[in-house]
Protein backbone atom coordinates (compact mmCIF):
# COMPACT_ATOMS: atom_id res chain seq x y z
CA UNK A 1 0.00 0.00 0.00
CA UNK A 2 1.04 3.59 -0.63
CA UNK A 3 1.97 5.58 2.46
CA UNK A 4 0.89 9.21 2.66
CA UNK A 5 3.53 11.20 4.50
CA UNK A 6 4.02 14.82 5.41
CA UNK A 7 6.15 16.70 7.89
CA UNK A 8 6.43 19.82 9.99
CA UNK A 9 8.80 21.15 12.62
CA UNK A 10 8.50 20.21 16.26
CA UNK A 11 7.56 23.72 17.41
CA UNK A 12 4.65 24.02 14.98
CA UNK A 13 2.03 22.66 17.37
CA UNK A 14 -0.83 24.18 15.39
CA UNK A 15 0.09 22.26 12.25
CA UNK A 16 0.56 19.08 14.23
CA UNK A 17 -2.93 19.39 15.72
CA UNK A 18 -4.39 20.08 12.28
CA UNK A 19 -2.69 17.00 10.83
CA UNK A 20 -3.88 14.79 13.66
CA UNK A 21 -7.47 15.96 13.19
CA UNK A 22 -7.49 14.60 9.63
CA UNK A 23 -5.90 11.26 10.45
CA UNK A 24 -2.15 11.82 10.48
CA UNK A 25 -0.03 10.42 13.29
CA UNK A 26 3.64 11.18 14.09
CA UNK A 27 5.89 8.30 13.04
CA UNK A 28 9.48 9.51 12.74
CA UNK A 29 11.85 12.45 12.99
CA UNK A 30 14.63 13.38 10.58
CA UNK A 31 17.83 14.29 12.46
CA UNK A 32 19.50 17.10 10.51
CA UNK A 33 22.50 19.32 11.10
CA UNK A 34 21.89 22.90 12.16
CA UNK A 35 22.46 25.43 9.38
CA UNK A 36 23.25 28.06 12.00
CA UNK A 37 26.09 25.89 13.33
CA UNK A 38 27.37 24.96 9.87
CA UNK A 39 27.51 28.63 8.87
CA UNK A 40 29.86 29.24 11.79
CA UNK A 41 32.43 26.81 10.37
CA UNK A 42 35.29 28.58 8.53
CA UNK A 43 34.58 28.77 4.81
CA UNK A 44 31.13 27.18 4.94
CA UNK A 45 28.78 30.18 4.84
CA UNK A 46 27.74 31.72 1.55
CA UNK A 47 28.94 35.26 0.87
CA UNK A 48 26.68 37.78 2.61
CA UNK A 49 26.06 39.54 -0.68
CA UNK A 50 24.47 36.34 -2.01
CA UNK A 51 21.98 35.97 0.82
CA UNK A 52 18.74 37.94 0.70
CA UNK A 53 16.82 39.09 3.75
CA UNK A 54 14.33 36.33 2.98
CA UNK A 55 17.16 33.79 2.97
CA UNK A 56 18.29 35.01 6.37
CA UNK A 57 14.78 34.76 7.82
CA UNK A 58 14.42 31.21 6.48
CA UNK A 59 17.79 30.20 7.85
CA UNK A 60 16.88 31.50 11.27
CA UNK A 61 13.92 29.10 11.13
CA UNK A 62 16.20 26.24 10.10
CA UNK A 63 15.16 26.14 6.42
CA UNK A 64 16.40 27.44 3.09
CA UNK A 65 14.49 28.48 0.01
CA UNK A 66 15.78 28.29 -3.52
CA UNK A 67 18.10 30.98 -4.80
CA UNK A 68 18.44 29.87 -8.39
CA UNK A 69 20.71 32.67 -9.55
CA UNK A 70 23.35 31.97 -6.95
CA UNK A 71 26.23 29.85 -8.22
CA UNK A 72 28.05 27.39 -6.00
CA UNK A 73 31.74 28.25 -5.84
CA UNK A 74 33.92 26.09 -3.65
CA UNK A 75 37.69 25.93 -3.65
CA UNK A 76 39.97 23.49 -1.88
CA UNK A 77 40.90 26.07 0.75
CA UNK A 78 37.35 27.29 1.39
CA UNK A 79 36.21 24.65 3.86
CA UNK A 80 37.30 21.47 5.54
CA UNK A 81 35.31 18.22 5.43
CA UNK A 82 32.56 18.01 8.04
CA UNK A 83 34.28 15.79 10.61
CA UNK A 84 37.49 17.76 10.39
CA UNK A 85 35.72 21.12 10.60
CA UNK A 86 33.82 19.94 13.69
CA UNK A 87 36.97 18.37 15.20
CA UNK A 88 35.22 15.00 15.47
CA UNK A 89 37.62 12.70 13.63
CA UNK A 90 38.63 11.24 16.99
CA UNK A 91 35.05 10.03 17.55
CA UNK A 92 35.37 7.59 14.68
CA UNK A 93 36.72 4.15 15.55
CA UNK A 94 39.87 2.84 13.94
CA UNK A 95 37.86 0.03 12.39
CA UNK A 96 35.55 2.50 10.66
CA UNK A 97 38.50 4.52 9.39
CA UNK A 98 40.23 1.46 7.97
CA UNK A 99 37.17 -0.18 6.40
CA UNK A 100 38.12 -1.48 2.93
CA UNK A 101 36.52 0.29 0.00
CA UNK A 102 35.50 -3.18 -1.23
CA UNK A 103 32.78 -3.10 1.44
CA UNK A 104 31.10 -0.32 -0.52
CA UNK A 105 29.24 -0.79 -3.78
CA UNK A 106 27.42 1.61 -6.06
CA UNK A 107 23.63 1.41 -6.11
CA UNK A 108 22.91 1.54 -9.82
CA UNK A 109 19.14 1.95 -10.03
CA UNK A 110 16.10 3.28 -8.20
CA UNK A 111 14.52 -0.20 -7.83
CA UNK A 112 17.74 -1.43 -6.23
CA UNK A 113 17.70 1.49 -3.80
CA UNK A 114 14.06 0.83 -2.89
CA UNK A 115 14.86 -2.83 -2.31
CA UNK A 116 17.78 -1.99 -0.01
CA UNK A 117 15.69 0.49 1.97
CA UNK A 118 12.91 -2.08 2.32
CA UNK A 119 15.37 -4.72 3.49
CA UNK A 120 16.89 -2.45 6.15
CA UNK A 121 13.41 -1.54 7.38
CA UNK A 122 12.29 -5.17 7.62
CA UNK A 123 15.45 -6.52 9.23
CA UNK A 124 16.87 -3.58 11.19
CA UNK A 125 13.93 -1.31 11.96
CA UNK A 126 14.96 1.71 9.90
CA UNK A 127 12.30 4.05 8.52
CA UNK A 128 12.40 2.61 5.00
CA UNK A 129 13.15 5.95 3.34
CA UNK A 130 16.17 8.04 2.41
CA UNK A 131 16.31 11.01 4.82
CA UNK A 132 16.79 14.40 3.20
CA UNK A 133 16.63 18.03 4.22
CA UNK A 134 13.26 18.27 5.99
CA UNK A 135 11.90 15.56 3.71
CA UNK A 136 12.23 11.96 2.65
CA UNK A 137 13.90 11.56 -0.74
CA UNK A 138 11.65 9.09 -2.53
CA UNK A 139 12.70 7.79 -5.97
CA UNK A 140 10.33 8.88 -8.71
CA UNK A 141 9.90 11.00 -11.81
CA UNK A 142 9.97 14.20 -9.77
CA UNK A 143 13.32 13.43 -8.12
CA UNK A 144 15.79 14.24 -10.87
CA UNK A 145 18.36 15.11 -8.21
CA UNK A 146 18.38 11.52 -6.95
CA UNK A 147 18.35 10.14 -10.49
CA UNK A 148 21.45 12.16 -11.37
CA UNK A 149 23.19 11.08 -8.18
CA UNK A 150 22.53 7.43 -8.95
CA UNK A 151 23.85 7.90 -12.48
CA UNK A 152 27.06 9.41 -11.10
CA UNK A 153 27.74 6.73 -8.50
CA UNK A 154 26.76 8.89 -5.53
CA UNK A 155 24.35 6.42 -3.94
CA UNK A 156 26.25 3.62 -2.24
CA UNK A 157 25.58 0.63 -0.01
CA UNK A 158 27.84 -0.66 2.74
CA UNK A 159 27.97 -4.28 3.86
CA UNK A 160 30.11 -4.89 6.93
CA UNK A 161 29.66 -8.66 6.98
CA UNK A 162 33.07 -9.14 5.40
CA UNK A 163 34.87 -6.95 7.92
CA UNK A 164 36.84 -9.07 10.37
CA UNK A 165 36.69 -7.09 13.58
CA UNK A 166 36.69 -9.50 16.51
CA UNK A 167 40.11 -8.32 17.61
CA UNK A 168 39.56 -4.65 16.85
CA UNK A 169 36.00 -4.18 18.06
CA UNK A 170 35.45 -0.45 18.35
CA UNK A 171 39.03 0.41 19.21
CA UNK A 172 39.16 4.06 20.14
CA UNK A 173 35.38 4.42 20.40
CA UNK A 174 33.66 5.88 23.41
CA UNK A 175 30.68 3.57 22.94
CA UNK A 176 32.27 0.15 22.61
CA UNK A 177 29.89 -1.40 25.10
CA UNK A 178 26.70 -0.11 23.48
CA UNK A 179 24.62 -2.89 21.97
CA UNK A 180 24.17 -0.92 18.75
CA UNK A 181 27.88 -1.46 18.14
CA UNK A 182 28.61 -4.95 16.91
CA UNK A 183 31.25 -7.16 15.36
CA UNK A 184 30.47 -6.09 11.82
CA UNK A 185 28.11 -8.86 10.78
CA UNK A 186 25.04 -6.67 11.24
CA UNK A 187 26.58 -3.47 9.93
CA UNK A 188 24.75 -2.09 6.92
CA UNK A 189 24.44 1.43 5.59
CA UNK A 190 23.14 3.40 2.65
CA UNK A 191 24.95 6.60 1.75
CA UNK A 192 23.62 9.13 -0.75
CA UNK A 193 24.65 12.58 -1.93
CA UNK A 194 22.21 14.93 -3.64
CA UNK A 195 22.30 18.59 -4.63
CA UNK A 196 19.51 20.54 -2.93
CA UNK A 197 18.95 23.82 -4.77
CA UNK A 198 16.88 25.18 -1.88
CA UNK A 199 20.09 25.74 0.06
CA UNK A 200 21.27 29.32 -0.19
CA UNK A 201 23.02 30.08 3.10
CA UNK A 202 25.93 27.67 2.55
CA UNK A 203 28.50 27.70 -0.22
CA UNK A 204 27.83 24.04 -0.88
CA UNK A 205 24.37 22.74 -1.73
CA UNK A 206 25.22 19.11 -1.14
CA UNK A 207 23.17 17.00 1.25
CA UNK A 208 24.47 13.70 2.58
CA UNK A 209 21.86 11.12 3.59
CA UNK A 210 22.75 8.13 5.76
CA UNK A 211 20.70 5.13 6.77
CA UNK A 212 22.75 3.00 9.17
CA UNK A 213 21.94 -0.09 11.22
CA UNK A 214 24.43 0.61 14.01
CA UNK A 215 26.76 3.27 15.38
CA UNK A 216 29.64 1.42 13.78
CA UNK A 217 27.97 1.54 10.37
CA UNK A 218 27.16 5.24 10.85
CA UNK A 219 30.79 6.03 11.69
CA UNK A 220 31.96 4.07 8.65
CA UNK A 221 29.51 5.85 6.36
CA UNK A 222 30.23 9.37 7.61
CA UNK A 223 33.99 8.83 7.53
CA UNK A 224 33.74 7.57 3.96
CA UNK A 225 31.49 10.50 3.05
CA UNK A 226 34.01 13.00 4.41
CA UNK A 227 37.26 11.47 3.26
CA UNK A 228 36.78 9.28 0.17
CA UNK A 229 38.66 10.72 -2.79
CA UNK A 230 36.56 8.63 -5.17
CA UNK A 231 33.38 10.16 -3.75
CA UNK A 232 35.03 13.56 -4.12
CA UNK A 233 35.74 12.97 -7.80
CA UNK A 234 32.16 11.86 -8.44
CA UNK A 235 30.74 14.89 -6.66
CA UNK A 236 32.90 17.20 -8.75
CA UNK A 237 31.80 15.56 -11.99
CA UNK A 238 28.13 16.05 -11.15
CA UNK A 239 28.73 19.57 -9.79
CA UNK A 240 30.40 20.56 -13.04
CA UNK A 241 27.38 19.39 -14.96
CA UNK A 242 25.10 21.34 -12.64
CA UNK A 243 27.19 24.48 -12.75
CA UNK A 244 29.79 24.59 -15.50
CA UNK A 245 30.64 28.23 -14.87
CA UNK A 246 32.13 27.80 -11.41
CA UNK A 247 35.58 26.69 -10.39
CA UNK A 248 35.06 23.52 -8.41
CA UNK A 249 37.39 22.69 -5.53
CA UNK A 250 40.16 24.69 -7.20
CA UNK A 251 40.48 22.05 -9.92
CA UNK A 252 40.82 22.24 -13.69
CA UNK A 253 38.49 20.78 -16.29
CA UNK A 254 40.53 17.58 -16.17
CA UNK A 255 39.42 15.37 -13.28
CA UNK A 256 42.84 13.73 -13.10
CA UNK A 257 44.57 17.07 -12.62
CA UNK A 258 42.45 17.70 -9.57
CA UNK A 259 43.45 14.51 -7.80
CA UNK A 260 46.58 13.91 -5.77
CA UNK A 261 47.95 10.46 -5.01
CA UNK A 262 48.35 10.16 -1.26
CA UNK A 263 45.81 8.80 1.24
CA UNK A 264 43.86 9.93 4.27
CA UNK A 265 45.52 9.33 7.62
CA UNK A 266 43.65 8.31 10.76
CA UNK A 267 43.18 11.94 11.77
CA UNK A 268 41.43 12.81 8.52
CA UNK A 269 44.36 14.71 7.03
CA UNK A 270 44.69 14.33 3.30
CA UNK A 271 45.97 16.03 0.20
CA UNK A 272 43.67 13.92 -1.95
CA UNK A 273 40.57 15.17 -3.66
CA UNK A 274 38.14 15.21 -0.72
CA UNK A 275 34.35 15.55 -1.02
CA UNK A 276 32.50 18.82 -0.81
CA UNK A 277 31.27 20.01 2.57
CA UNK A 278 27.67 18.96 3.04
CA UNK A 279 24.68 19.14 5.31
CA UNK A 280 23.74 15.79 6.85
CA UNK A 281 20.47 14.01 7.54
CA UNK A 282 20.22 10.48 8.89
CA UNK A 283 17.74 7.81 9.87
CA UNK A 284 16.27 8.27 13.33
CA UNK A 285 16.55 4.59 14.20
CA UNK A 286 20.14 5.35 15.23
CA UNK A 287 20.06 6.11 18.99
CA UNK A 288 21.84 9.26 20.09
CA UNK A 289 23.85 7.40 22.72
CA UNK A 290 25.92 9.68 24.95
CA UNK A 291 29.45 9.96 23.61
CA UNK A 292 28.63 8.51 20.20
CA UNK A 293 29.57 10.33 17.01
CA UNK A 294 25.90 10.98 16.21
CA UNK A 295 25.28 12.56 19.60
CA UNK A 296 28.22 14.96 19.12
CA UNK A 297 26.93 16.40 15.86
CA UNK A 298 25.34 19.89 15.94
CA UNK A 299 21.75 18.86 15.23
CA UNK A 300 18.80 21.19 14.89
CA UNK A 301 16.85 21.55 18.12
CA UNK A 302 13.54 22.19 16.35
CA UNK A 303 13.40 18.83 14.68
CA UNK A 304 11.53 17.75 11.57
CA UNK A 305 8.61 15.50 12.60
CA UNK A 306 7.22 13.09 9.99
CA UNK A 307 3.51 12.26 10.01
CA UNK A 308 1.89 9.25 8.39
CA UNK A 309 -1.76 9.03 7.39
CA UNK A 310 -3.67 6.41 9.36
CA UNK A 311 -7.45 6.34 8.91
CA UNK A 312 -7.73 4.43 12.18
CA UNK A 313 -6.73 7.66 13.92
CA UNK A 314 -9.91 9.42 12.76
Amino acid sequence: PTNILTCTIQSNKGMQRALQKVGFVPCNIIPTLSFAKLKELPGWAADDSNATDNDKRNNENGTDEASEERTTTMTATDAQPLLTALDLNHKVSQRAKSTPTSCWRVVSSEPELLSLLSDLKANFGTCGYLPGLYEYIVPGTNRLDLKKSIEHGLVLAFDGSSVVSASTKQEGSDCGNDESYNDGNGDRAILAFTIDKRISSLKSRWVCSIVATSHSAFETALWYACHSSEVGRRMVRLQRIEDRDCTVMGGSDDDDDATASSGVDENGNSDEFVPFPFCLSFDDSLPLTDGSLASCLPLVTDQCVVFKYDNRAL
